[in-house]
């Protein structure tokens, strides 16, 4: 156990003094994302060389044996290390073949593994895992590329729920399986719901996005227990069945979309009709509705809806609940992105040299990434919010700031540790929003 453990810091420390490659490496679940101990988890490892890199090719080595040439770091909660599998460290001395491996700029090179390989992952827990590839093969003075994202491992107990996690597995296999596009999913929704078949009219629901949305319900399955009695007034444009629909648009990037329609309503014999703005994800491999927005006709543009009227502090308040449930569009409609685009790494440096039509494009491809996912959580805004409250309020007619204390709780090897954050937020009416106000930029200082 001492040398698992050994082995692990070893290659922490070797890490932090590497300088690292310039191939981009990412590290995914290849299928199921329930697990117990004993079974396979498999991995979908791509290597990458990046269009904006500066190489014109990249050159690397890739071993046989992928124990050669990547390496993961898991770990619990608390900061323990997950013991290495049987036979991992002899198998280091064991110098197989390799294939020197040339990419050009925007290709890419994905291998599947099992990652049972590297870990003993016989008890259960909840875990981080962080990736690592070797691009000249692992010994002492390797260069070192770390995984752009950490992924979270939860390994269940065996208990007599495994036979619902089971079942819950199966369906999203089946859901996959049909690959409806979003307006697939709102269709039959849409249907279900108006022929009462509520239990068909769930499936394609993000009942844990919507629940947040709402607070009237206090978790995901009390939200699903009234849809399932037919109660469904907790969803907006839901609450009476639809005669009929038309298409108006529909928006679709990799992780996200948006489906917009105007809905018909003729309950009791009185006709009106609805603008409604469906928002899915593909969270779980097939697309679910997360949230649903519903206007009368004659109200404001969806995209100013609920903030033409709100006083800084409201903004604020709606702007973090948006965060707090990652719903990134909605956080848009209360901040301008453009002075945390301005400061990027990849801007910082020319900014002042670009032209109006490029700072535009360079904030809308930001919008664009954020909204469907693209985005290195690294560069997202506001990340850290969790419990929060606000402390202080100033504005005037068209400048104002909002001050709010932030507490983040971390688990460490030593027991929970607190985290004060203290966000001032800039507000303004000037530009072209005079009639509303929106978050131009905010400050941070760390209190421990």
């Amino acid at each position: 156990m001492l040398r698992r453990t050994t082995l692990l810091v070893f290659l922490t420390a070797a890490i932090i003094s590497s300088a690292g490659a310039n191939v981009r490496f990412s590290i995914r679940y290849q299928d199921k994302n329930i697990y117990y101990p004993g079974d396979v988890i498999r991995l979908k490892l791509t290597l990458t060389n990046p269009v904006d890199s500066g190489d014109s090719e990249m050159t690397f080595h890739l071993a046989d044996d992928p124990l050669e040439s990547f390496g993961f770091d898991i770990r619990s909660l608390t900061g323990e290390p997950v013991p290495t599998a049987e036979g991992f460290a002899s198998s280091l001395n064991d110098r197989g073949a390799y294939r020197v491996v040339h990419l050009a700029p925007g290709q890419e090179l994905s291998i599947t593994v099992t990652l049972n390989q590297w870990a003993d992952l016989s008890d259960p827990g909840q875990y981080r895992l962080t990736g690592f590839f070797f691009p000249e093969r692992r010994d002492r003075n390797s260069i070192v590329s770390q995984a752009d994202s950490v992924l979270d491992l939860t390994v269940r107990p065996l208990d007599n729920s495994r036979w619902e996690d089971a079942l819950d597995e199966e369906v999203r296999k089946a859901l996959i399986r049909r690959d409806l596009d979003p307006w697939g999913v709102v269709r039959e929704t849409l249907e279900s719901r108006r022929d009462s078949r509520f239990n068909r009219a769930v499936v394609y629901l993000d009942t844990e996005s919507l629940s947040q949305v709402d607070r009237t319900f206090t978790s995901s399955s009390e939200l699903e227990r009234a849809l399932l009695e037919g109660s469904w007034g907790g969803i907006p444009g839901f609450e009476h069945p639809i005669e009929d629909w038309e298409i108006i648009s529909s928006q679709i990037f990799p992780s996200e979309a948006i489906v917009r329609l105007k809905a018909s309503y003729n309950p009791f014999g009185e006709r009106f009709d609805q603008d409604l703005r469906f928002y899915l994800h593909k969270k779980s491999g097939y697309w679910s509705i997360r949230r649903v927005e519903a206007l009368f006709q004659n109200d404001a543009d969806p995209l100013r809806y609920g903030s033409t009227e709100l006083d800084p502090q409201e903004v604020v308040a709606e702007m973090l609940k948006a965060v707090t449930r990652g719903d990134w569009d909605i956080v848009l409609r209360y901040y301008d992105s453009t002075d945390l685009v301005r400061n990027l790494p990849e801007y910082a440096d020319r900014w002042k040299d670009m032209s109006a039509g490029e700072h535009r494009r360079a904030v809308d491809a930001y919008r664009n990434d954020l909204i469907s996912g693209r985005l290195d959580d690294g560069k997202k805004p506001l990340g850290a919010i969790d419990d929060w409250t606000i402390s202080r309020v100033n504005y005037t007619q068209s400048e104002g700031s909002v001050t709010v204390e932030n507490m983040t709780t971390y688990e460490t090897a030593n027991g929970p540790m607190n985290q004060m954050t203290i966000y001032t937020f800039r507000l303004s009416r000037a530009g072209d929003n005079q009639d509303r106000w929106h978050v131009v930029r905010y400050d941070t200082l760390v209190r421990r």
